[in-house]
């Protein structure tokens, strides 16, 4: 039964807020409202639903359930550019939000994705994620929801804990749902992706990333998560690819095809799903994952701050009181490591407060060990400082029992995983606790019926504080389809005195095709290829000779031709000789002309070590995309090729910082270990002679270099006269080979 509320008894009941209008839909109280923001430094718009009985009961909370407008979508409703409408009355034929908060005691808040551009009247992209490498403001809707979600709590009646709050969203905001949900887990109990696009690129303005929820799926401990999408959804084939990951490594996950568009499919369901979380909200997970585009960021009350200021994703694994894994990586999956970032992560009040704490500290990058004594504050937090590369941390008070983890594994008997062979995995141990493990087994399980495990466990002995030990057998399994594209394992660790520790990790796996012989080697030649789907582009790819031949020290792009065009290929490769010094170079060719989702195809540019034998062979798995509007074709298959002749590439630079306290850092590549490198400082003040002096740059982690052999190169300079220098950067490899490059900005000293 409709209930007739007078505006001016609603004014009196509702909480105060800016320019409040009532509306009405059916028995729902539909307000347009607004707040000061102080991420934004401006007003922010919001849509609130709230039930039929909001007013009747001072007492009665309700969970809240936030949603995300979509492109060329506001806070209220459709924008100048019509899509379907999915708010009230017949909208999406009647399974829309007003008329499902009717029949459910639930809120929903509709936040206002707006992005105003400068240099646009009215600007339809919402959330300032964007394509072409930028973002396009400096506003950061992430950052901003904590914010909201804040006031919406000290504002309305709500249930103000993570365990009765979700997120949703369409398109653009079905993206942003699956972003700020995972980058909340302690906020959010669900999330709900309406068709959202699978990835942009996001973050701070000056070095943003390319963030894929294909590889975030760490991201959902503690949460439900669904997708909803329609048959003849236009983004569909992106969605099909993320499926092939997530439903082989997430319980948690779910989604469903409707037949339909690109819409809020499925609306109640999803909702009803939302709800259904509130009544069984799963808990925080005991050992968490976390991965954050952000320098600092908040989880879960652990605080993390980095200097980070080139592209780049800080990674947190299997976190819990006894310690974690942490890195910053390049990108994911697979990333250069970047140890000359400063990480400092702060824990929550959860140990004893004013202790002592050692931290056991394995970097698996150079195999170094430290242990540190950190003592804890008056609240029981810890800090600890780590770099940017891989480390594996412990935390343990005297006479701690061991803390045994997987330090790595490999794939002994072929170059990648692949489906239908058995596959032979070593699996090393790492003990980061406070005692030797003793008689330590360890027992391999699949997580999915998709995988026969054959040897399934082995023996690893006595495990020493700080020592990585191999096991005496290998595990053997196969993988019996080829419709995924990863596969999930479970390790159970134990000792003698029945210690249990358990480890999830995951595997990428191949399907056996046939090899690929239609391509060309592109080592610093100019080709015409496939660009953005449909269209196409000349340029240069590679970094050699350019006669088309990959000789040690190149830096190659591998061309199929296919369809008469060719075509970039993301490339998978074991071999020693290739990417040497944990050097990963990845580039993309955006398909946003074609389709307009914001995806990429990726493309490999491998690094061919100088050292590199005559003759010797490399194998690499080839993956291209081909255009099938609105689709793409995912195409793959084996390549092989011939390493020919001597290095006769000089170094490469791939970027020049001076990120403060007059410290000079310069990233170079090479296949061989670079001899020395020095850089050219040139003054021009105006109608004065230009000045300049030279300096030597080391990577030695000294001088203002933070972190020895990176293939980053820095100095700290002496105090200077104010103003802005070019620099030219000179270097010479191991065999010879000298670069003169000028850095393409210009650099503030004082």
């Amino acid at each position: 039964m409709k209930k007739t509320v007078l505006i001016y008894s609603l004014l009196l009941l509702l909480p105060l807020a800016f320019n409040v209008l009532p509306l009405h839909a059916g028995d729902v109280i539909i307000i347009d409202s607004r707040h000061y923001s102080n991420v934004f430094g401006e007003m922010r718009n919001y849509r609130i639903f709230l039930p039929p009985d909001y007013n009747e009961n001072p007492q009665k909370r309700y969970p809240v359930i936030y949603f995300l407008h979509g492109w060329s979508q506001r806070y209220f409703g459709i924008g100048p550019i019509y899509s379907d409408p999915y708010e009230e009355g017949t909208d999406n034929k009647g399974d829309n939000i007003a008329n499902f908060v009717s029949t459910h005691d639930v809120i929903v808040v509709k936040s206002d994705g707006y992005n105003k551009d400068p240099e646009e009247e009215y600007y339809l992209r919402p959330y300032n994620i964007g394509t072409r490498k930028q973002v396009e403001t400096y506003r950061q809707f992430p950052v901003y929801y904590p914010e909201l979600v804040n006031y919406i709590d000290a504002t309305y009646k709500t249930i103000p804990d993570r365990e009765h709050r979700a997120i949703s969203g369409l398109s653009m905001g079905g993206f942003m749902t699956y972003w700020i949900g995972g980058k909340y887990p302690q906020l959010f109990s669900a999330a709900g992706n309406f068709c959202g696009s699978t990835e942009f690129f996001v973050g701070p303005r000056t070095f943003p990333v390319e963030y894929h929820h294909k590889y975030m799926f760490k991201n959902y401990g503690g949460m439900n998560v669904r997708l909803n999408y329609g048959d003849q959804d236009f983004i569909r084939s992106y969605h099909e690819d993320v499926n092939r990951v997530w439903t082989q490594v997430m319980d948690n996950y779910d989604f469903k095809i409707y037949n339909a568009a690109h819409s809020t499919c499925g609306l109640g369901e999803m909702f009803g799903f939302l709800l259904n979380t509130f009544n069984n909200p799963p808990a925080k997970p005991l050992k968490w994952a976390h991965i954050d585009v952000y320098p600092e960021f908040t989880v879960w009350d652990y605080n993390i701050n980095t200097d980070r200021n080139v592209p780049g994703f800080t990674v947190l694994e299997n976190v819990d009181k006894r310690g974690f894994r942490c890195s910053v990586r390049e990108f994911l999956p697979d990333g250069e490591l970047l140890p000359f970032v400063n990480v400092m992560v702060t824990t929550p009040p959860i140990y004893d407060a004013n202790q002592l704490y050692t931290v056991n500290d394995l970097d698996s990058r150079t195999l170094k060990s430290v242990r540190n004594a950190i003592m804890s504050d008056n609240t029981g937090r810890l800090k600890i400082k780590v770099d940017g590369s891989l480390h594996e941390i412990g935390i343990n008070r005297m006479k701690d029992k061991p803390n045994i983890c997987l330090a790595s594994f490999k794939i002994e008997n072929m170059a990648w995983a692949t489906t239908g062979k058995e596959v032979i995995l070593s699996i090393r141990l790492l003990n980061k606790g406070g005692a030797a493990g003793k008689n330590i087994k360890a027992t391999l399980s699949a997580t999915r019926n998709t995988t026969d495990i054959g040897k399934n466990s082995s023996y690893f002995g006595n495990i020493g504080i700080d020592e990585i030990q191999d096991g005496i057998d290998k595990f053997k399994f196969i993988i019996k389809t080829d419709s995924i594209e990863i596969v999930q394992f479970r390790l159970t660790i134990q000792d003698d005195l029945k210690n249990e520790w358990n480890e999830f990790f995951e595997i990428p796996v191949r399907r056996d095709l046939a090899e690929i012989t239609d391509f060309v080697i592109s080592d610093g030649r100019k080709f015409t290829v496939s660009r953005s789907g449909n269209d196409t582009e000349t340029a240069v790819f590679g970094t050699g000779n350019g006669d088309g031949v990959a000789n040690p020290g190149e830096s190659i792009v591998i061309l199929v031709k296919d369809h008469g065009t060719l075509r970039r290929t993301d490339l998978i490769c074991s071999d020693k000789y290739v990417n040497p010094f944990g050097l990963n170079r990845r580039k993309s060719d955006e398909w946003f002309e074609y389709d307009y989702v914001g995806a990429s195809n990726k493309y490999s540019v491998p690094l061919i070590a100088s050292d590199c034998p005559e003759d010797h062979t490399l194998e690499f798995f080839a993956e291209y995309w081909l255009p099938d509007y609105p689709c793409h074709i995912i195409k793959q298959g084996k390549i092989k090729i011939q390493v020919k002749g001597k290095d006769t590439t000089p170094p490469e630079l791939c970027w020049v910082q001076i990120p403060g306290d007059n410290i000079l850092m310069a990233k170079l590549s090479d296949g061989s270990k670079i001899k020395n490198v020095k850089a050219k400082l040139i003054l021009r003040i105006k109608d004065e002679p230009e000045k300049s002096f030279y300096v030597e740059l080391n990577d030695n982690g000294l001088n203002g270099d933070l972190s020895a052999n990176d293939n980053v190169f820095s100095v700290k300079l002496a105090r200077q006269n104010l103003g802005f220098y070019r620099i030219l950067v000179e270097a010479t490899d191991s065999y010879g080979n000298t670069m003169i490059e000028e850095a393409a900005d210009k650099f503030l000293l004082h």
